[in-house]
């Protein structure tokens, strides 16, 4: 495979080179780190996956040095053939959205870019908790913002076309919008697409958002009368009688140079907005919680180390008192935890758009459902569903169904119950 997206590579390099020395050495270690695991995959065949490369800058090396060393010229053409599924479902491959996609690359040379121009500026105050119905249903998909592309419909547009029927009073993004969150994608890919609701719509920030320092995010997205009930912040709440649904922005306060891969509502600006505050005023409100966010709270198998992003929210709740569901996106796959040992249900619903494989990782006994079934798709045989969740409140009742992208019920807590 040769690296024809000039434009995107003339971008790298510019902003490359007009890197600080000090942020320049710390952008080549992320980028050799990431080359080295393309090169392992070639040797080998199989991925193993390390979460801490960052999979968008495989081909950064080897298009700021012309690649060098062939690697990228040993890679098969794009969408000619998948290499392998790793373990948590990544499909190497050159296809689109795949893990060795060349489009990747805008992406790469928009995070360094940001670091050039800066991150947009985190609103100040706080927003309003806003009321919503006791009887209430919301459509939540994570990852969604990779627009209508070929073969046609693409998993996000079969889902776009599905949601409406099923009369949702709120839908809800989980952040990601490809690759990096531009103006043009923020628009094309999320804005004029996304399905509303009957009383209206959200979406989160996300790691790729943030590689154009949200800015779009923040100007384009949240600025559309499509998500005007956030009233320009990047987090909110709903409540009734007896729920209050949260959403976070586990993007913004992450790690710069870490890619903004591990979510963090750290708070580094005293004058800006606090969402841990926010969390903390929700929490203390005596109700049950559901917390939306875009980056994992679990670890991708749902056990571990606990992460940053899980010890920072259930450090806002009473020991005695959890939240009751949590909902996530960033990792591609839809899943089920085990109920986890203070009470909280944790769901994994980041599989609304991207290709991701069998996840042979997620067979095992902190997980109990994930979705294995194949999408038939000719173009990306290794491919399984995609899909997203609604969940329902009345009054004091949840009820939640993941759907995939057929309309198709792929898993309801009822279904699991009675197969137990």
């Amino acid at each position: 495979m040769n690296l024809h997206n000039w434009e995107d590579i003339e971008r790298l390099k510019l902003a490359h080179a007009a890197l600080p020395k000090a942020k320049q050495a710390i952008v080549d270690q992320v980028f050799e780190r990431a080359h080295q695991q393309l090169l392992a995959v070639q040797k080998n065949g199989i991925a193993t996956r390390n979460p801490a490369i960052p999979h968008q800058f495989l081909l950064a090396k080897s298009a700021l040095t012309n690649d060098a060393d062939g690697a990228v010229k040993a890679l098969p053409e794009p969408g000619a053939v998948e290499v392998s599924v790793s373990p948590n479902g990544e499909i190497w491959g050159t296809g689109k959205f795949q893990q060795l996609d060349p489009g990747w690359v805008e992406a790469a040379g928009i995070w360094l870019e940001h670091f050039i121009l800066g991150k947009q500026k985190f609103p100040a105050g706080q927003p309003g908790i806003l009321p919503m119905p006791d009887q209430v249903t919301l459509a939540i998909a994570g990852d969604w913002g990779t627009g209508n592309f070929a073969p046609e419909p693409s998993p996000a547009f079969k889902i776009k076309d599905f949601i409406p029927t099923l009369n949702p009073h709120y839908t809800i993004h989980l952040g990601d919008v490809y690759y990096a969150g531009t103006n043009g994608e923020e628009t094309t890919n999320l804005v004029d697409a996304w399905p509303a609701g009957s009383l209206g719509s959200f979406t989160l920030n996300s790691n790729h958002e943030m590689y154009s320092g949200a800015k779009p995010y923040f100007t384009k997205a949240l600025a559309s009368p499509m998500f005007h009930l956030q009233a320009g912040y990047s987090f909110f709440a709903l409540e009734n009688t007896n729920w209050i649904v949260v959403g976070l922005d586990s993007a913004y306060f992450s790690s710069e140079d870490g890619a903004y891969l591990d979510g963090s509502l750290g708070v580094g600006d005293p004058a800006a907005a606090d969402p841990l505050a926010f969390l903390k005023e929700v929490a203390g409100r005596g109700k049950k919680v559901i917390v939306l966010t875009h980056h994992n709270g679990l670890p991708e198998i749902g056990s571990g180390l606990a992460t940053t992003l899980w010890t920072q929210v259930m450090g806002a709740f009473p020991a005695d008192a959890p939240p009751a569901y949590w909902y996530w996106g960033h990792v591609h796959a839809g899943a089920v935890y085990v109920k986890q040992p203070n009470g909280t249900q944790c769901r994994c619903t980041g599989h609304a758009a991207l290709p991701w494989g069998l996840a042979t990782e997620l067979k095992n006994p902190d997980v109990t459902w994930f979705e294995t079934r194949s999408a038939g798709d000719p173009s990306d045989p290794l491919r399984v569903l995609n899909g997203f969740t609604a969940v329902t409140l009345d009054g004091a009742s949840l009820s939640e169904v993941f759907y995939d992208e057929n309309g198709h019920q792929a898993w309801t807590a009822a279904q699991a119950a009675a197969a137990g």
